[in-house]
């Protein structure tokens, strides 16, 4: 956020003086601050323009704590939106990454069907193409199921604000049960059991 260049809206403008948005849109009419289009005032100018105006009548030791109020709260301001664009770069981002991942598993099972076929073609299976192609229409069907849950995992991480960094995040927004899970379920059966399961696993 460029201080000097640009523009917030009554409300954010009214954080940084500590007054209300009443208060600011009064002070616009009375010439104080300077419209930079509608309902946007240009954020330097605007201090500049509310310091000198209290120059008239503040002390300097008030005027020194206001002015150090501004700046505290204008810093907060940029650091709010920093994190914003950071968040909204990295959501962009996972959507990319989720689009790209499923692009990339489709690539690597689709050659599935045909290697099926020349298997089958190859054993004299009857059917060869009837199979193979089935198995290829199954491929492409999970895949776009694939699709349809990864994207709306995405969509869902996106309305929440939550960045999808890992394994166990994707599971969790698709409602599936992450690794975490499947531990902690499997801490409360008994040895032999657990150690069946790895074993089939």
């Amino acid at each position: 956020m460029d201080f000097l260049t640009s523009t917030v809206t009554a409300a954010e403008l009214g954080d940084v003086l500590n007054l209300t948005d009443r208060r600011i849109r009064q002070l616009a009419e009375e010439g104080v601050f300077e419209r930079a289009g509608r309902g946007r005032y240009p954020l330097a100018g605007s201090v500049q323009a509310y310091i000198a105006a209290q120059e008239t009548d503040e002390s300097d030791e008030l005027r020194r704590e206001k002015i150090a109020l501004m700046r505290a709260q204008r810093r907060r301001i940029e650091l709010d939106n920093l994190v914003r664009e950071g968040t909204e770069a990295d959501l962009d981002f996972q959507d990319i990454f989720i689009g790209t991942i499923s692009t990339w598993w489709f690539l690597h099972i689709r050659p599935i069907a045909t290697w099926l076929f020349e298997d089958l073609r190859r054993r004299g299976v009857k059917d060869d193409h009837l199979i193979a192609g089935e198995v290829q229409a199954w491929l492409i069907a999970l895949r776009h199921e694939g699709d349809l849950m990864m994207l709306g995992a995405a969509g869902k991480a996106r309305k929440q604000g939550i960045v999808i960094d890992g394994y166990d995040t994707l599971v969790r927004m698709i409602g599936g049960e992450s690794r975490t899970d499947n531990e902690s379920a499997d801490e409360g059966e008994p040895p032999t059991r657990r150690q069946t399961k790895k074993a089939k696993a």
